[in-house]
This record gives structure tokens, C-alpha cells and sequence, in this order.
């Protein structure tokens, strides 16, 4: 008995293996063998009109009888194949393919069928050419599908990974930036710093200065992500290398100008405002880039903006002269030093924040820690813009001044 099967399985075996290299997409004659079966098509359906036409010789004929009999061969043969290789044969013989096949071929099998209406069945074989044409377009779409899940899965991929490495870089964006302020007796700050995109171009900084004075810085680079990002740490490094060297702001805003000038191939600017405060007498001197100006709250409840709020921004023109201005701040007193993007936060009507909510907050924090009126105009902010997306970097800093 094992002597009988085993032929009967390689036999089975083999003609698997024929029909996957004939009808499969992938398979190795599979392009030549449908391009022969549309061609037989073709020529089955032609040669109708042949003998259709008056006085056709009796050899053409003769011969295209003969060639009917070898396109049903290879018909017959195909079909076949096709439910050797379907995983389920039953439906795939009645399926619309199948049927079609089928069709293609029985009435060529029919004794007795009339030969006028074999003739017309044998166009059913334009319904092949649409099968075939069908199976074609979507082995095509199938493969482009393939293609494109590959391609979203690469861009997907690459996407994750920028993504990782922008994370990365905003976490250390924000970690070069002072934690807290340097501590003094008489004198208390707080600052934060919030993107409009993964990374921003606003910046603060505290530097401890000789003489015992401190800087404050309050910046802003022009434009947003990257680019900015990249602007920001040249100009605050600029700042930082320049200011212990520099006897008053208007000086510093000079020299680092001057350089910036020279650093700057993508030509952007920054908006500095800077001061330098004497944490024994209570005396501030700040100098103006083009920003703008903080907000003095006295120990009285009165609030106005700081003088000399001119000067031209910081990386536009390497001649430009910065003036230092002076202030004495009083026990009590108060700086409010912030971005655009504090009262320029829109709302979903597209109204601004403004300067007068701003001045509302500074007034109506009457005492407290610095860090209380940083969380206290954050959260004014975020309730005004309510759904609408932050359109701008955001940066705010808050000087105390308690007397020593």
C-alpha cells in the first residue's frame, strides 16, 4: 500500500511546487504564464471573428479548430492548477473566478450543445481577461500596499527617533538654565521657562557677578524650535562669558552684540534686557535690547514700567550702543521680568492677553514668595488662552527686594 502512496504524494508534492511557480506572484514563471494566458485569450476570442468572415479557407480552419483544442488544453490545465493550489477548493470552484474558469472551458466538453451558441459562450473568456486583469491590479495593490506599511513603518521609526533626541534636547535646553537664584539676604527671585514647541528661544539667567552683584537676564530669540534653541545658548553663553567682565549692562549688551554679529549665519536676533543688582545697597542697573520693559511693583501697590525701554535687538547691527539706566529699589519692592509670550497668549476668539491682566496679577500679589507670582501669572495665562494652543515661547522672572 506505501508502495502506491508515495508516488501518489510526490506526484501531489510536484504539482504543488508547478502550480506555485505558474500561479503564484512571487512564483518563477508565474509573470510568462500569465501573459501566455491573456494572449490565448486574445486569440480565442479573434479567432470567432475569423471564422465568422465569408469564404475562410478550410485549412485556416482546420487549423484554428486545432488551436482551440490547445488553448482548452492549457485552459483546462490552468484550472486545474488553481484548485490544486487553493487552500480551499470548494471555494474557490464556486467562487466568480472559479465560475469563470469554468465557463471558459465546459463548452467545449458539451456534446450535442449547439455550435452557434458554443461560439457565443466562448466570449465568456473576455470575463478571464477581466479575472486576470482583476488578480493583476491587486497582486499591484497589494505589493504597493506592502511597500507603503514598510515606508510608514521607516518614517514612523525615524519619527520616534527625532522625537527622542528633540525630548532629550529640551531636557537639557532646560537644565542649563539656573535652578534658582543665588542665595543673597535681603533679596529673593524665581523664574520659569515654558516652549511653544519642543524647544524655545526665551531664556532667563542668574550669574553671580564680582563686587557681589548678581545678573538677571530676560531674552527672547526670534522664531521658535530649533533654530532658536541653537541662537539661545550661543547668545546666553555670549552673555555669561561677557558680563563678569563688563562694568555695567550697557557695556556688556555691547560686547556681546558685537559678537553675536559675527555668529549669526542664519541672521536672527535677540531681544535682551539686562541688570545688574547690588544685593547690599538695593541699586539696579539694567540696559535694554529691544525688549520688553519689566514691571516695578513699589511696596506701595503702584506699578509702572521700567525707563528706557529703546535700543535696537541684540545680532542686527554690530555698531549699535546700548545705554545703562539705574534704579533703587525700595524694601518691598518688586521686578516683573517676562517674554511676548506672556501678553501676547491668544485666546480661541484671538484676543490677547495683554498688558493690563498682567498688571492686574503684579498688583493684586500684594506679598509673598517670588515663585507665587510666577505660578500666579502662569496660571492667569493658561485660564485665559483656555483651549487655544500657546502661540509663543514664555519665559517670566520675578526680583524681590527686602533690604539687606
Amino acid at each position: 500500500m506505501s508502495a502506491v502512496l508515495r508516488p501518489l504524494q510526490l506526484f501531489n508534492l510536484r504539482l504543488h511546487h508547478l502550480a506555485e511557480q505558474l500561479l503564484e506572484p512571487q512564483g518563477r514563471y508565474a509573470a510568462g504564464f500569465e501573459n501566455l494566458i491573456v494572449g490565448l485569450i486574445v486569440f480565442s476570442v479573434a479567432s470567432i471573428g475569423v471564422e465568422a468572415m465569408p469564404q475562410v479557407p478550410q485549412w485556416l480552419l482546420t487549423v484554428l479548430r486545432v488551436a482551440e483544442v490547445v488553448v482548452v488544453a492549457v485552459f483546462s490545465f490552468e484550472y486545474l492548477l488553481r484548485i490544486v493550489a487553493a487552500p480551499k477548493k470548494l471555494a474557490f470552484i464556486v467562487s466568480f473566478q472559479g465560475v469563470v474558469d469554468l465557463l471558459a472551458i465546459a463548452p467545449f466538453f458539451l456534446i450535442g450543445l449547439d455550435a452557434r451558441w458554443l461560439r457565443a459562450l466562448r466570449l465568456l473568456r473576455l470575463l478571464r481577461l477581466l479575472k486576470l486583469q482583476t488578480h493583476f491590479l491587486e497582486h499591484t495593490v497589494a505589493e504597493r500596499t506592502r511597500e507603503l506599511a514598510q515606508k510608514n513603518a521607516a518614517l514612523l521609526a525615524a519619527q520616534a527617533q527625532l522625537k527622542a533626541e528633540i525630548d532629550l534636547a529640551r531636557a537639557m535646553q532646560i537644565a542649563i538654565l539656573p535652578a534658582g537664584f543665588p542665595d543673597r539676604p535681603g533679596c529673593e527671585a524665581a523664574a520659569c521657562m515654558i516652549p511653544a514647541t519642543t524647544m524655545g528661544g526665551d531664556f532667563y539667567d542668574f550669574m553671580e557677578l564680582p563686587g557681589g552683584e548678581i545678573g538677571l537676564v530676560m531674552a527672547d530669540v526670534s522664531g521658535h524650535g530649533v533654530p532658536a534653541a541653537f541662537f539661545m545658548a550661543v547668545a546666553r553663553t555670549n552673555l555669561r562669558e561677557l558680563a563678569p567682565h563688563c562694568p555695567d549692562p550697557g557695556t556688556c549688551l555691547n560686547r556681546t552684540n558685537e559678537v553675536l554679529c559675527t555668529q549669526n549665519p542664519m541672521d536672527l536676533f535677540v531681544t535682551v534686557f539686562y541688570c545688574m543688582l547690588n544685593t547690599h545697597t538695593g541699586l539696579l542697573r539694567y540696559a535694554n535690547a529691544g525688549h520688553n520693559p519689566p514691571y516695578l511693583r513699589r511696596a506701595d501697590g503702584s506699578v509702572h514700567a521700567l525707563d528706557g525701554a529703546g535700543g535696537l535687538v541684540l545680532g542686527a547691527m554690530a555698531d549699535s550702543r546700548f545705554e545703562t539706566h539705574s534704579l533703587q529699589l525700595l524694601p518691598g519692592d518688586r521686578v516683573v521680568l517676562f517674554t511676548d509670550g506672556v501678553t501676547e497668549a491668544f485666546n480661541s476668539t484671538d484676543e490677547a492677553y495683554g498688558v493690563e491682566r498682567l498688571i492686574a496679577e503684579v498688583k493684586a500679589y500684594d506679598s509673598g514668595a517670588a515663585s507665587g507670582l510666577i505660578d500666579r501669572i502662569r496660571n492667569s495665562v493658561t485660564r485665559f488662552a483656555g483651549d487655544a494652543p500657546q502661540s509663543d515661547d514664555i519665559a517670566l522672572s520675578v526680583l524681590t527686594w527686602r533690604d539687606s
